[in-house]
């Protein structure tokens, strides 16, 4: 206290500290202020310059506090991520080992059939070899009898040879057909390994099926549970995922984005009553920002494009929802694929982004019920 009483006494005069100047931006005692120093300067209470400049201080240190709790959430964001991308490799990981086991399972049996046919074409055409050698030996003995016991004959007396002339002929005009060489009896090289791994990778087709959209999982809500191979979504069990800015604040999650071109992605709803589906685009991670055309049903209120539940009713059942979007074109379009029936286009819808730059647009999947919304896979056509 002591100290502190010093600081407010004037080292010059001995008087309390009871004035600023503003031109020195000092403080001053009294008798400061009737000094030729002073002359002509102003002057302001202290205790006010104090107040004021206390609040100041306090706005900025109020403000520091607030970038100080911001640094401590983005530090704890950062260590919570960094966490959250051990889970994922984890996650992909197994994803990966799974589908290349599948994959080289797969390609073992398919293996295995084809050389099962190789060694069973392999055993019937050796048995057809061995029954033709089998066959043409008895001929060869046949024949050989024959000529031996005809050309003794030739040998014989002139009465035995005529005796024995026509039993002779009838025994040479019954010996065996002349013996023909065997045709494709040789494996066939062609049909085994001709474009082997051409007519393997097209049977592969039927193992892996192509979906048109992936769900990004670091945009779905915590709430949200994605299948295996991000192709569905329903209500689940809280998942365990960071606050990334990417990451939706309702039940929410977005598909791979759009390129240049037309997209075209079919969701079964599966007796899913409560879903929105469409595009969104702008910055996802400044969601207030960003712009939709959706469809949707709530508890049996449906909406289409910018109108609220209610406002519209499907002239069909809605089982399997299109959506397709041309960018080039800037249409986005609805409808029911099951039936075939158009449900609404919208075209040049304001704020569209130019896609080849940084703006980007998304399919767009909501729902709040646990029967799950599935992306259609296609079979993928493998051509020459």
């Amino acid at each position: 206290m002591a100290e502190r009483a010093e600081e407010d006494i004037c080292i010059l005069h001995n008087e309390k500290l009871t004035l600023f100047c503003v031109d020195h931006h000092e403080s001053v005692c009294l008798i400061c202020k009737k000094s030729e120093v002073h002359a002509g300067h102003k002057f302001r209470p202290l205790d006010k310059v104090a107040q004021g400049d206390r609040k100041i201080i306090q706005d900025s240190l109020q403000l520091a506090r607030k970038r100080l709790e911001n640094s401590i959430e983005v530090r704890d964001n950062c260590i919570e991520q960094a966490a959250y991308i051990k889970v994922q490799r984890e996650r992909i990981d197994s994803k990966i080992k799974k589908d290349f086991e599948e994959l080289q399972h797969f390609l073992l049996v398919d293996q295995e059939a084809k050389l099962s046919a190789v060694r069973e074409e392999e055993h019937m055409k050796s048995k057809m070899i061995r029954e033709k050698i089998e066959a043409v030996s008895r001929d060869i003995a046949a024949l050989s009898h024959v000529i031996k016991s005809t050309e003794d004959q030739l040998m014989s007396h002139h009465a035995s040879f005529v005796k024995n002339f026509q039993t002779t002929m009838t025994t040479i005009r019954e010996l065996p057909i002349r013996s023909e060489r065997l045709r494709g009896v040789l494996l066939d090289e062609v049909k085994h390994v001709g474009n082997l791994k051409f007519t393997v990778w097209e049977r592969m087709k039927e193992i892996a099926p192509y979906s048109p959209v992936i769900l990004d999982p670091n945009t779905a809500r915590p709430e949200l549970g994605l299948f295996e191979d991000l192709t569905g979504v329903s209500l689940t069990e809280g998942q365990q995922r960071p606050k990334n800015p990417e990451r939706f604040k309702w039940s929410t999650v977005l598909g791979s984005a759009l390129t240049m071109g037309t997209h075209v992605w079919d969701v079964e709803l599966g007796g899913n009553t409560h879903w929105v589906l469409g595009v969104i685009w702008g910055d996802t991670c400044l969601q207030e920002s960003t712009h939709t055309l959706l469809i949707g049903c709530c508890d049996d209120k449906y909406l289409i494009f910018d109108g609220p539940y209610g406002s519209w009713n499907p002239p069909v059942k809605l089982q399997r929802i299109q959506i397709r979007v041309d960018t080039n074109k800037r249409s986005v379009s609805f409808s029911e694929s099951l039936t075939n029936t158009e449900l609404g286009t919208k075209q040049n819808p304001s704020n569209w982004p130019d896609l080849a730059g940084n703006a980007k647009a998304y399919p767009y999947f909501y729902t709040t019920d646990k029967i799950p919304l599935k992306i259609v896979q296609l079979l993928p056509c493998v051509t020459a």
